[in-house]
């Protein structure tokens, strides 16, 4: 009896160290098949970062390109509305001298049409005429 149970624990440590073995080898394999697909997953995500960071990096160059081209379309606006302001500006000058001089011209018309009144014994329309010629040239 007792050969037969020692018989029996070798056969079943035999069996219970296969078994262990077996185990080893099969959490030592679930391991590296776990490592393997962590750094496959982290390869993953080191590829899909640098396409993220690839795309922002073509975004940004686009956003500034554009905000150049912009910024250039708003300067060539303003230099295009300063030109036409110092137009503006000059002709509003040239226009100005223009009321100033027609201005002195008429006040000379005026003292001469003055002065042809006072000198001349006119008749009563030729009066009403001058007056009225000279309130003309003082509206203008």
């Amino acid at each position: 009896f007792e050969k037969a149970t020692e018989t029996w624990n070798q056969k079943f440590n035999k069996e219970l160290f296969k078994h262990e073995k077996e185990n080893e080898e099969a959490i030592s394999k679930a391991k590296r098949d776990a490592n393997e697909t962590i750094s496959k997953l982290n390869q993953q995500i080191v590829l899909e970062r640098g396409k993220m960071i690839s795309e922002q990096q073509h975004n940004a160059t686009n956003l500034e390109e554009d905000f150049r081209m912009k910024e250039n379309r708003l300067k060539e606006s303003f230099k295009e509305i300063e030109v036409r302001d110092q137009a503006w500006q000059d002709e509003r000058a040239d226009v100005l001298k223009e009321i100033q001089r027609l201005k002195a011209e008429a006040l000379r018309m005026v003292k001469i049409l003055a002065m042809e009144y006072e000198d001349e014994n006119l008749s009563e329309d030729k009066k009403k005429s001058l007056s009225q010629d000279v309130y003309s040239l003082q509206l203008v």
